[in-house]
This record gives structure tokens, C-alpha cells and sequence, in this order.
């Protein structure tokens, strides 16, 4: 009797226990039946809270194939821009007639590849061909065999470039540098058909401080050593735009690189460069000891090098009026910082074009103009 008049005057209290243990009961059931029926199992969020960044995977498996998909898609796309440079065979006159292996080019056994960078016909390569094209034929992914019409050095970088008869090539974008993001997906691709995948680095710059206005300072960077069978191959994204060129030392030249080489190609049928003729040192790789608001922040200091030269003789800088101790701040409209650094610039434009450069002599503000005379 104790028992029944204790719980019957405290029944308020056990009420509340009771629907705090079905509660509960409840919660557990739910989460079970989640885990086993609404959520797939094939990923675990468990490892971090991602409520607070709005991350939402509906299905990691999927996200996972497609990109596959993807990478796939982009290396048959992008094998299409690549062609075999391959040595001239002899027709060979077997005895008794009949089949005759040198009498056919062994697509496997390609002495170096290329890539098309424009639709009829010019064609970038790491193989030295500027003197002996004659010896070698190109042969593209339809098996045609074309044979080196001409062939030209570009005097920046250790590549080549040759023009075959083509009409329709495909050609691919070539990227910018700063479209180039550093943690992207890089691929590349050989004309074998085998493919490499890593990511993007970043940029590597020259050590030395001083630099000259008419030769490049960064090589493309990733995260893995390239490997040997990936010379002279190319390195795209996933979108399939070429990102770089390997050299035969295995460093990537950004296909931006390039691009002034290639217009001079297309337009002039010479891979001739730009030349202004200045050393510098980019002010934004710099920081002064003490502060002062009357010196510039960012420019191209014109600056000697070890042989004493700032401004080399009879060159267009020179011609200019430009001198040792000037601070180049911008190019036409272009200003130079830490991303557009003088060489870059001057590299965008073709030799013969004129520029305006403004510049600090001292407190003075001053402009300059160039004609841009070709690199030798």
C-alpha cells in the first residue's frame, strides 16, 4: 500500500522519466534505420564535422566514376593532338616479292612526338629538327604520313617547331599561366597512348635575383617527378587545355610560353622573339629595411649584371633613352608585379611592335617608347 500511495503522489515525476527513456528509445531506432535504409554506406563522414561548411555528398561513388569518365575523355581528346616524328625509310625490294617490314613505319618505335598548336600544320616538339627536318616525316593518328615542309628553333626555350601540308588539325586550348591553379588535376599524355596523372605544384622561379627582359624565369611544377617515357610529352588539365610542354631534362615549359613563338609562326612563318635588352630585379621579390613612401614598391629596377651591363648596347631599351637605376613600373597598360613580372610582358608582344614603358628616373615619372627588335 506504501508502494501504490508513493507513485500515485509522485506521478508526475515518473511521467517525465518515461517519456524521456521512449525518447530516447526512439532516437536509437531512427538512427538505425538511417544507417541501414536512407544513407549510402560506400562513404563515412564521420572523421570531421562538415555541417558548418554546407557539404552535402549525395553519392561519393558516383563523384568518383565520373571523374574516371572524365580523365578518360580527355586523354583519347587530347592523343589526337599528338603526332610521331619518325626517320624516312628506304623502300626495300624483298627477294620473291612480297611483304617487307621496312617497308612500314612501326608506329611503337616513333623517334619523338609532337604537338599541333595550330590547325595547318605547325607542330611543336623537343626534338632537334632545325637542321636535318629532311631526314624525318610526321605521321598523325589516322596513320597519314606527312612529310617536314620546314622547321624552325625558338631561341627562349629548348623546343622546336615544324609545318607539315595539314588542313583541320585539331588544336587545343593553350592555357594561361594564371589559369593554371595550383592542386589541379594534371595529365599527361604521350603519343604511345599512355597517360600520367598528378597535380599541379606551382611555379618555380630562377634563384638568382637579376633577371633579363628577354628570357623566361618559372617552369610548371607537380607534385611528382616526371617520368622518363613522359619526355617531350605534354601535360594537360581536365578540361583537356594544355597546361605545359617536358623538356628533355624532364622541367615543364608552360605552354604560355609559346604563344608568342606561335603567333610569330603563324603570321611571319618564323618563330622569331621579342627583344628589349634590359637586366632587372623585380621590386616585388624585395623589401626594403626601412619604409619610405618615396620609393616605388613594385616595378623592374634596371640593375648590371656581373659583367656590368644594365642596358645592353644598340638595343631597343638603349635607343629608348632607358638607363641603370630606372624603375620600369608598367607596359602599355600592364603593370609589373609579382605575377606579371618585364620578361613576361615583353614576351606577349611580337618583334617590331612598339611599346610604351612608364617608368621612375629618381622622383620623376617618366614614358618611354620601344620598338622591340627580334632576339637573336
Amino acid at each position: 500500500m506504501k508502494m501504490i500511495k508513493f507513485f500515485r503522489q509522485h506521478k508526475f515525476f515518473f511521467f517525465i522519466i518515461a517519456a524521456l527513456a521512449l525518447g530516447l528509445m526512439g532516437g536509437v531506432a531512427g538512427s538505425w534505420l538511417a544507417k541501414s535504409y536512407l544513407f549510402d554506406s560506400s562513404y563515412n563522414l564521420a572523421a570531421g564535422d562538415y555541417s558548418a561548411q554546407g557539404l552535402v555528398i549525395s553519392n561519393a561513388k558516383n563523384v568518383i566514376v565520373q571523374q574516371d569518365a572524365k580523365i578518360d575523355e580527355t586523354v583519347n581528346s587530347a592523343g589526337a593532338s599528338l603526332v610521331g616524328i619518325y626517320k624516312k625509310q628506304k623502300l626495300a625490294k624483298p627477294a620473291g616479292g612480297g611483304f617487307a617490314a621496312e617497308n612500314f613505319y612501326k608506329i611503337s618505335e616513333a623517334a619523338a612526338q609532337g604537338f599541333i598548336i595550330t590547325a595547318d600544320g605547325w607542330i611543336v616538339t623537343a626534338f632537334p629538327l632545325a637542321k636535318n627536318y629532311n631526314d624525318y616525316v610526321v605521321i598523325g593518328g589516322d596513320k597519314k604520313i606527312y612529310p617536314i615542309e620546314r622547321a624552325a628553333s625558338d631561341s627562349l626555350t629548348e623546343f622546336n617547331f615544324i609545318q607539315v601540308a595539314a588542313e583541320g588539325f585539331p588544336v587545343r586550348k593553350l592555357a594561361e599561366n594564371w589559369e593554371i591553379k595550383r592542386g589541379s588535376l594534371a595529365i599527361g599524355v604521350n603519343q604511345a597512348g599512355l597517360s600520367w596523372i598528378s597535380y599541379v605544384k606551382g611555379f618555380s622561379q630562377k634563384k638568382a635575383l637579376l633577371k633579363s627582359s628577354d628570357g623566361y624565369a618559372e617552369k610548371l611544377v607537380l607534385n611528382d617527378k616526371v617520368p622518363a617515357e613522359f619526355t617531350g610529352s605534354v601535360i594537360f588539365n581536365l578540361a583537356g587545355d594544355a597546361l605545359g610542354l617536358v623538356g628533355g631534362s624532364g622541367e615543364i615549359e608552360p605552354i604560355a610560353h609559346l604563344k608568342s613563338a606561335a603567333r610569330s609562326l603563324f603570321l611571319n612563318k618564323t618563330a622569331a622573339r621579342p627583344y628589349l635588352g634590359v637586366n632587372y630585379i623585380n621590386l616585388a621579390e624585395l623589401a626594403p629595411v626601412v619604409e619610405t613612401v618615396d620609393f616605388p614598391q613594385k616595378g623592374a629596377v634596371i640593375y648590371r649584371d656581373a659583367k656590368g651591363v644594365a642596358v645592353q648596347k644598340n638595343s631597343p631599351a638603349e635607343k629608348a633613352g632607358l638607363r641603370e637605376g630606372d624603375i620600369i613600373v608598367s607596359v602599355g597598360k600592364v603593370d609589373i608585379s609579382k605575377e606579371n613580372n618585364l620578361a613576361n610582358i615583353i614576351q606577349d608582344y611580337l618583334a617590331g611592335d612598339k611599346i610604351i614603358l612608364s617608368y621612375w628616373r629618381g622622383t620623376e615619372k617618366k614614358e618611354a617608347e620601344a620598338v622591340l627588335g627580334e632576339l637573336k
